[in-house]
């Protein structure tokens, strides 16, 4: 099993492919659909693998970090309370496996960060080109339809699609963030035009699938990446005030030039942005999130705490009709979702690691990686008012910490680092090694 593999220039050992493939890459939805494309069987696959995760984990728990114990036994505790709850009130061990689900990306969170610790990867460059390759090969499959109309597509198994023209869902098309901020700072980083083009490219592929929910996120990521590099010293900040100037010459460009050959395009884009900054307009989605935040938080004010955990199911859905019984209360915002369900105790322990992130963003002693991680991170804090995070999410989350809580790379270390075109490369700042990414 120590045979090398290597695919999109990264080398894996058969037990790391192995490991991240069925624990890691499986959950995210757009890849699964292409190796099993059905949701009954992969949602059953992937709450299956959280339980086997779990057991993992727990198994693993002398190997943990104090830290990482304490998420445990605060995850432990809550699923304890309610299997007391469920024998209790319903007579048997756990009455929906789906309260389970909903809180498993703190464990989640602490698989992969200490997976990642165990195998000592350098994961970021796979995770870039992952996803660029991975939406090139599901829109060949099943991108035929793709426009610009937002036409509703009737389907027996939505899976990981929009459910309309723009195709794939917002919470995969949210992922693509992770290589436009990569391809961008490696960009900055090394001046070559090479890793621009996929940069690029990502930005397309954010704009034109048109999620405000993702341009909304990406903006922010974009923000904090900038700011965070600027206090980092890795753009100076004559150089950050010229990339600026060009950045906003271009778009002005790009505009005056869309705008000429297809002026309805660029009206189209307006109102979509618009409405951004006016969630609530009247007939669309932000209205129906709106009302289903005032009807919930009402709930929620009621049980503030531990929330209504399975009784939430129980409770017919006070805005729609069309979902079937005991099937929850179907949730557009991530945290309505945790505030109902689980309280202020489950929301502050899912998302604690995004609070920390906010802290953790304003040091001066962050490498490259972390700052491209953390910035798609608290990117999620924007989403998550628009939609529930996906399980991927959380597992960049753990990989985000990982990278915050490596070592810097000594003298002896950097002295048996070959550099070349194809590799990355190191200098030194302020008596730190500091790696460029390529």
């Amino acid at each position: 099993m120590n045979r090398i593999v290597k695919i999109l220039s990264y080398e894996f050992y058969v037990k790391e492919l192995l490991a991240l493939f069925f624990s890691f890459l499986m959950m995210e939805n757009i890849f699964s659909w292409l190796v099993l494309p059905n949701s009954v069987i992969l949602l059953t696959y992937e709450k299956l693998m959280s339980i086997a995760i779990f057991g993992y984990v727990l198994y693993k728990f002398d190997n943990l970090k104090i830290v990482e114990k304490v998420y445990m036994v605060l995850f432990v505790g809550v699923m304890l309370r309610l299997v007391l709850e469920s024998i209790t009130k319903y007579g048997n061990f756990f009455e929906q496996l789906t309260m389970f689900s909903i809180l498993f990306p703190v464990v989640f969170v602490i698989f992969i960060k200490s997976v990642c610790r165990s195998l000592q990867l350098d994961f970021l460059p796979f995770l870039a080109q992952f996803y660029i390759y991975l939406y090139i090969v599901f829109m060949l499959i099943y991108g035929r339809g793709f426009s610009f109309s937002l036409d509703s597509v009737d389907m027996t198994d939505y899976g990981p699609f929009s459910g309309d023209s723009r195709i794939i869902h917002a919470r995969s098309i949210l992922m693509m963030i992770i290589p436009f901020l990569y391809y961008l700072n490696t960009f900055i980083t090394t001046n070559k035009m090479k890793y621009l083009m996929p940069c690029v490219f990502c930005f397309i592929v954010i704009l034109i699938h048109q999620h405000r929910s993702v341009w909304a996120s990406c903006i922010t990521a974009t923000v904090i990446y900038i700011v965070a590099s600027f206090r980092n010293k890795f753009i100076p900040g004559d150089r950050l005030f010229k990339m600026m100037i060009v950045a906003s010459g271009i778009f002005i460009a790009s505009f005056f030039v869309v705008n000429a050959i297809t002026p309805k395009f660029t009206n189209f884009m307006g109102d979509r942005f618009s409405e951004i900054l006016n969630p609530t307009k009247e007939d669309g989605t932000g209205q129906f999130r709106q009302q289903q935040r005032e009807v919930y938080f009402a709930l929620y004010l009621q049980r503030p705490v531990f929330g209504w955990t399975f009784e939430g199911f129980d409770m017919p859905n006070p805005l729609v009709d069309w979902w079937p019984p005991k099937s929850g209360q179907h949730f557009h915002e991530g945290y309505m979702e945790m505030l109902f369900y689980l309280g202020i105790v489950g929301l502050l322990l899912k998302y604690s690691f995004l609070f920390y992130f906010i802290y953790k963003i304003f040091s001066k002693r962050l490498s490259q990686e972390s700052i491209i991680l953390m910035s798609f991170c608290l990117s999620g804090l924007i989403f998550s008012f628009s939609y529930v995070l996906p399980l991927m999410f959380w597992g960049v989350t753990g990989v985000c910490l990982y990278y915050l809580e490596k070592k810097p790379i000594d003298d002896e270390e950097l002295n048996e680092l070959v550099k070349d075109d194809d590799s990355s490369f190191y200098y030194l700042k302020n008596n730190k090694i500091e790696k460029v990414l390529t």
